[in-house]
């Protein structure tokens, strides 16, 4: 269990040091490297292949995704190593969650409720180090109401993580991934009004196309 909590609690202290260190653009990008990192690993660790044709529907959903944050600005040393980081710890927690379930033949629900304490702990443990210990009174309330929601959200957005990787595969989820950030770019997009480029368009059909067939391959 203990991997299984280091990588969590890694691949959430560097995703927001990479989201610090970086602008939103080259996060959002790097994070596409995870997939690639998945096949990868899954192959060096486990000897898990896929066939030809999922890995250029892979190919095809990243380079769309890709399209899509083209805006992305330049980054740092810093910032890229932190990107590297995340991505890489990011890949071996999505492939450690797959692997426990079945080692310890458990649920998603079950696997979370055993790995969440003991994250909490490691974490914990690197608070001083990252952060600064601040009174809650002198939060306005607004904003502590915005703090404690998206926690909410990010434990919904974990549970939803097992849940998809428990029932499915470390993959399937990178593409589901992939598929929420093209929606909520193009409402984003819509939203504001915006029209849209070729570059974006040709972007969300590459995306849309991918996880298509991707999707049917699996």
């Amino acid at each position: 269990m203990m991997p299984l909590c280091s990588f969590f609690a890694a691949f959430l202290i560097l995703s927001n040091l990479s989201l610090t260190s970086n602008s939103v653009g080259f996060y959002q990008l790097a994070k596409i490297m995870t997939t690639p990192c998945v096949v990868l690993f899954n192959f060096l660790l486990f000897r898990k292949t896929i066939t030809l044709e999922a890995g250029l529907s892979l190919v095809s959903l990243c380079f769309g995704v890709g399209l899509t944050n083209h805006n992305a600005a330049g980054s740092n040393p810093t910032g890229a190593m932190f990107a590297v980081a995340a991505f890489t710890t990011t890949a071996m927690y999505q492939i450690w969650i797959s692997k426990k379930i079945k080692d310890f033949a458990v649920t998603s629900p079950q696997l979370l409720m055993n790995q969440a304490p003991i994250s909490v702990f490691l974490l914990a443990l690197f608070v001083p180090a990252f952060d600064t210990i601040v009174d809650l009174r002198t939060i306005p309330p607004h904003r502590l109401i915005a703090l404690f929601s998206s926690g909410l959200v990010a434990s919904l957005l974990n549970l939803s993580q097992f849940l998809i990787i428990g029932r499915t595969s470390p993959l399937t989820f990178n593409v589901t991934s992939h598929i929420k950030t093209i929606i909520i770019l193009t409402l984003g997009w819509i939203a504001d009004g915006r029209i849209l480029s070729v570059q974006d368009l040709t972007g969300i059909v590459f995306a849309m196309g991918g996880a298509v067939a991707y999707s049917m391959l699996s």
